[in-house]
């Protein structure tokens, strides 16, 4: 369940990015947390350059990357659940 939830929530912080960060004039706050949010895919994507950094090819992979990498993250942020033995005495 942690690792369904921990990539639910990487994929839904890129969708949410990629999806709202054209709405907000280059340079504002919001601009900068969705940047923030996509640097990590955009910085996997680097090696792999296709036709300069607005490519298709880029973007699709800047978003895959990036949505690993947040899962991964919020796989490790989240706590594991601790197995409890119920144990009746006779």
């Amino acid at each position: 369940m942690r690792l369904v939830t921990g990539f639910g929530i990487g994929v839904s912080l890129v969708t949410v990015a990629t999806l709202l960060q054209p709405r907000f004039v280059a340079g504002s706050i919001p601009d900068g947390v969705f940047e923030l949010i996509l640097l990590p895919g955009k910085l996997l994507a680097v090696p792999f350059h296709d036709r300069g950094t607005a490519s298709p090819e880029f973007l699709w992979r800047s978003r895959v990357f990036g949505s690993m990498i947040l899962s991964v993250i919020t796989f490790l942020v989240l706590p594991a659940r601790k197995m409890s033995r119920n144990v009746t005495s006779v």
